[in-house]
């Protein structure tokens, strides 16, 4: 998989780090609440994200471990999706701002390895607690595009420009979403993509996630940071739907875009 030459990465003032490898996370324990920018930095030889995930009351990092490891194809239904920097190749970055309230939280990968195990069933989880009570602010970051998830397509609020953007991603559906930014090969489209993830196929991905947001619940938003360099990029969702189990993209949940 083809890897683009490291950018410059812009430090976001207040951000928190937390580093990948397969299969565990590193960086802090502990964060303030509010609107937090989170760097995700993939050391490790698989691609990683990071899924923010806040813990209802009398719920534990235990039992949600618990019923991963006895079902690993499906997510507790009552957890609260938050956001976090989506997929990134190793070597590479990626950052977002997710609002966190003060509560208990899990961060977990959930990309799948070449069985098809998705990462947090292989460990990769991390317990945080965000606080009450700090200095942080809850102000969102100035953006200028937005990207609408609705079940089951995306809308932008304009053309997307060569260069670096704050991107906010509103969910107005009935379901988790995602943004997963993939810079597309020449010529190449987000089902050419796709299509090497489908069973049987045996293709080279014609393309590279290079971040976007993890998933959020309906009702939310969250911001990520991309440079954006001039060629072809797709948008997908590959969460599952609540009712079907198959991944969004196969009910349309992608779209192609041209960055000049």
């Amino acid at each position: 998989m083809a890897v683009l030459s490291h950018p410059v990465w812009a430090v976001a003032q207040d951000e928190v780090t937390y580093v990948a490898r397969d299969f565990t996370f590193t960086g802090p324990d502990a964060i303030a609440a509010g609107m937090v920018p989170v760097r995700l930095r993939n050391e490790g030889r698989d691609l990683h994200q990071i899924q923010f995930i806040r813990l209802p009351t009398g719920k534990t990092a235990a039992d949600f471990t618990a019923q991963i490891n006895a079902d690993p194809s499906r997510m507790p239904s009552w957890v609260q999706r938050r956001g976090g920097p989506n997929s990134v190749a190793p070597g590479e970055q990626a950052l977002a701002f997710i609002g966190l309230e003060p509560g208990d939280y899990v961060l977990i990968c959930g990309i799948p390895d070449s069985q098809g195990m998705p990462h947090v069933a292989r460990g990769m989880l991390k317990s945080v607690k965000v606080l009450a009570g700090g200095a942080r602010s809850n102000s969102p970051p100035a953006t200028d595009l937005t990207i609408t998830a609705v079940d089951f397509r995306f809308e932008l609020s304009g053309p997307i420009t060569a260069g670096s953007h704050i991107v906010r991603v509103v969910n107005n559906g009935s379901q988790p979403h995602e943004v997963v930014v993939v810079r597309l090969s020449p010529d190449a489209s987000a089902d050419d993509f796709l299509n090497a993830f489908r069973p049987g196929v045996a293709v080279s991905p014609a393309g590279h996630p290079v971040g976007g947001l993890v998933g959020i619940d309906p009702g939310r938003d969250g911001f990520f940071r991309m440079n954006f360099a001039v060629g072809n990029y797709g948008l997908i969702c590959f969460l599952p739907d609540i009712t079907r189990g198959a991944p969004h993209f196969t009910r349309g949940m992608m779209m192609d875009i041209s960055v000049r």
